[in-house]
């Protein structure tokens, strides 16, 4: 009987925790879902974002011969980081190049705002450099990333390699260090 009452209780602590930890699990997520919401639009953050990219894409006249050679520049430059993945002298170049463009993009924006008229039929370019960032540096830092995680992974590469070397001298070493103790 006494053990009876100690699983009775034990199994009203589990359940008490269980509903603590779902009482805790619903107030997190409806605060993340509160926290997500905007206040103005009631729209959670994601939707907003997704309607905002989507009237972005729509304002901007994409068949504009400089808006295509930019993004089939950013296509380009993609694609030749991808084909050039192992070399990663050119690719360290075209990093700090590429770094240079997206410093550069401010002072780019700056005179693209003043001279708008010569290649565009709408002014896209503004004080905040909205429109550079999103069709210029962002692409760019994309593809900066691409490079980096490349890196990355040749850098793994040389350490098993520089790893295993090591171990097979250390081998070598003690057949050597075995072969004297004979």
């Amino acid at each position: 009987e006494i053990i009876c009452r100690g699983r009775g209780a034990m199994e009203d602590l589990v359940e008490d925790a269980r509903s603590s930890f779902e009482q805790a699990a619903t107030t997190l997520v409806d605060q993340i879902r509160s926290a997500l919401v905007d206040e103005r639009t009631g729209k959670n953050a994601f939707q907003l974002a997704v309607d905002q990219a989507q009237q972005f894409y729509q304002a901007v006249d994409w068949s504009e011969r400089w808006l295509q050679a930019l993004v089939a520049t950013e296509c380009f430059l993609l694609i030749l980081v991808l084909v050039t993945r192992h070399r990663t002298t050119f690719q360290g170049i075209l990093f700090v190049i590429l770094g240079a463009v997206i410093y550069c993009a401010k002072y780019l924006n700056v005179y693209l705002e003043q001279n708008w008229s010569s290649f565009s039929r709408q002014p896209y370019f503004d004080a905040s450099g909205l429109f550079i960032s999103v069709v210029l540096s962002a692409p760019l830092l994309v593809i900066n990333m691409v490079i980096v995680v490349n890196h990355l992974i040749v850098l793994s590469g040389l350490v098993v390699q520089v790893k295993r070397a090591q171990l097979k001298h250390k081998a070598r070493e003690a057949a050597r260090e075995a072969k004297k103790d004979r």
